[in-house]
Protein backbone atom coordinates (compact mmCIF):
# COMPACT_ATOMS: atom_id res chain seq x y z
CA UNK A 1 0.00 0.00 0.00
CA UNK A 2 3.11 2.52 0.37
CA UNK A 3 4.01 1.63 -2.85
CA UNK A 4 0.71 3.68 -4.23
CA UNK A 5 0.97 6.45 -1.78
CA UNK A 6 4.86 6.98 -3.25
CA UNK A 7 3.96 6.37 -6.65
CA UNK A 8 1.32 9.03 -6.21
CA UNK A 9 3.02 11.73 -4.42
CA UNK A 10 5.60 11.56 -7.24
CA UNK A 11 3.07 11.57 -10.26
CA UNK A 12 1.46 14.81 -8.84
CA UNK A 13 4.56 16.09 -7.08
CA UNK A 14 2.39 16.47 -3.64
CA UNK A 15 0.68 14.30 -1.14
CA UNK A 16 -2.85 13.99 -0.07
CA UNK A 17 -4.63 14.90 2.86
CA UNK A 18 -4.86 11.43 3.31
CA UNK A 19 -1.71 10.61 2.67
CA UNK A 20 0.30 8.12 5.41
CA UNK A 21 2.50 9.64 8.02
CA UNK A 22 4.95 6.45 7.24
CA UNK A 23 5.42 7.61 3.99
CA UNK A 24 5.85 11.09 4.25
CA UNK A 25 8.67 9.78 6.80
CA UNK A 26 9.97 7.86 4.22
CA UNK A 27 9.75 11.03 1.50
CA UNK A 28 11.74 13.14 4.25
CA UNK A 29 14.61 10.63 4.47
CA UNK A 30 15.08 10.04 0.85
CA UNK A 31 18.36 11.69 -0.60
CA UNK A 32 17.14 13.90 -3.45
CA UNK A 33 18.59 16.49 -5.64
CA UNK A 34 19.80 19.61 -4.73
CA UNK A 35 17.94 22.93 -6.98
CA UNK A 36 19.93 24.00 -10.00
CA UNK A 37 18.12 26.44 -10.99
CA UNK A 38 15.87 29.32 -9.84
CA UNK A 39 12.19 27.10 -10.52
CA UNK A 40 13.79 24.11 -8.68
CA UNK A 41 14.58 25.85 -6.12
CA UNK A 42 11.37 27.55 -5.63
CA UNK A 43 9.76 24.27 -5.56
CA UNK A 44 12.70 22.73 -3.45
CA UNK A 45 12.32 25.46 -0.66
CA UNK A 46 8.39 25.25 -0.58
CA UNK A 47 8.43 21.90 0.50
CA UNK A 48 11.30 22.56 2.82
CA UNK A 49 9.30 25.45 4.21
CA UNK A 50 5.90 23.35 4.31
CA UNK A 51 7.81 20.64 6.44
CA UNK A 52 9.82 22.40 8.52
CA UNK A 53 6.34 24.55 10.48
CA UNK A 54 8.96 27.30 12.15
CA UNK A 55 6.11 29.96 14.13
CA UNK A 56 7.08 33.88 13.05
CA UNK A 57 9.50 33.31 10.15
CA UNK A 58 8.75 34.63 6.50
CA UNK A 59 8.98 32.45 3.89
CA UNK A 60 11.58 34.81 2.65
CA UNK A 61 13.64 34.55 5.45
CA UNK A 62 13.48 31.02 5.20
CA UNK A 63 14.79 31.00 1.82
CA UNK A 64 17.43 33.15 2.70
CA UNK A 65 18.82 30.80 5.06
CA UNK A 66 18.32 27.87 3.14
CA UNK A 67 20.53 28.93 0.52
CA UNK A 68 22.98 30.02 2.83
CA UNK A 69 23.08 26.72 3.66
CA UNK A 70 23.38 25.54 0.17
CA UNK A 71 26.64 27.29 0.05
CA UNK A 72 27.74 25.83 2.65
CA UNK A 73 28.13 22.22 1.91
CA UNK A 74 30.71 20.45 0.67
CA UNK A 75 31.80 20.27 -2.45
CA UNK A 76 30.79 16.62 -3.20
CA UNK A 77 27.32 17.68 -1.81
CA UNK A 78 24.71 17.33 -4.60
CA UNK A 79 21.91 15.22 -3.32
CA UNK A 80 20.68 15.48 0.77
CA UNK A 81 17.51 14.59 2.27
CA UNK A 82 14.40 17.24 3.02
CA UNK A 83 14.73 16.23 6.75
CA UNK A 84 18.56 17.63 7.14
CA UNK A 85 17.77 21.01 5.46
CA UNK A 86 14.68 20.70 8.07
CA UNK A 87 16.44 19.98 11.24
CA UNK A 88 18.97 22.71 10.13
CA UNK A 89 16.16 25.21 10.01
CA UNK A 90 14.85 24.60 13.05
CA UNK A 91 18.34 24.60 14.85
CA UNK A 92 18.42 27.86 13.34
CA UNK A 93 15.21 29.51 14.91
CA UNK A 94 16.38 27.80 18.14
CA UNK A 95 19.90 29.93 17.88
CA UNK A 96 18.11 32.86 17.26
CA UNK A 97 16.00 32.14 20.58
CA UNK A 98 18.72 31.44 22.48
CA UNK A 99 20.97 34.45 21.72
CA UNK A 100 17.93 36.78 22.05
CA UNK A 101 17.27 35.46 25.99
CA UNK A 102 21.25 35.60 26.26
CA UNK A 103 21.07 38.91 25.24
CA UNK A 104 18.17 39.50 27.73
CA UNK A 105 19.65 38.37 30.46
CA UNK A 106 23.05 39.84 29.82
CA UNK A 107 21.13 43.68 29.72
CA UNK A 108 19.16 42.88 32.64
CA UNK A 109 22.09 42.29 34.53
CA UNK A 110 23.61 45.09 33.37
CA UNK A 111 20.83 47.10 34.43
CA UNK A 112 20.54 46.12 37.36
CA UNK A 113 24.37 46.90 38.35
CA UNK A 114 24.18 50.24 36.93
CA UNK A 115 21.06 50.91 39.50
CA UNK A 116 23.55 49.03 42.52
CA UNK A 117 27.04 51.27 41.62
CA UNK A 118 24.14 54.56 41.74
CA UNK A 119 22.73 53.47 44.62
CA UNK A 120 26.03 52.85 46.36
CA UNK A 121 27.72 56.51 44.80
CA UNK A 122 24.66 57.79 46.23
CA UNK A 123 25.43 56.60 50.07
CA UNK A 124 29.16 57.32 49.43
CA UNK A 125 28.82 61.03 48.25
CA UNK A 126 26.06 61.57 51.19
CA UNK A 127 26.96 63.18 54.22
CA UNK A 128 25.67 61.21 57.55
CA UNK A 129 23.24 63.68 59.55
CA UNK A 130 25.23 64.82 62.69
CA UNK A 131 28.58 65.13 60.09
CA UNK A 132 26.19 67.95 58.75
CA UNK A 133 25.68 69.32 62.11
CA UNK A 134 29.21 69.43 62.95
CA UNK A 135 30.23 71.40 59.67
CA UNK A 136 27.27 73.92 60.26
CA UNK A 137 28.99 74.22 64.40
CA UNK A 138 32.33 74.88 62.45
CA UNK A 139 31.59 77.28 59.75
CA UNK A 140 29.24 79.23 62.15
CA UNK A 141 32.07 80.32 64.75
Amino acid sequence: MKIIWHWLARLTGRNTIHTPAVVIKDQLNEKRPLPLGKKEFETWSDRIISGACIPGATPESIKFALADQLLHLGPTVDCETDLYFIKCLRKFAINQVADSMRHEIRDAAKARLEAQEKTKLAEVTALPTGAADAKQEVLSN
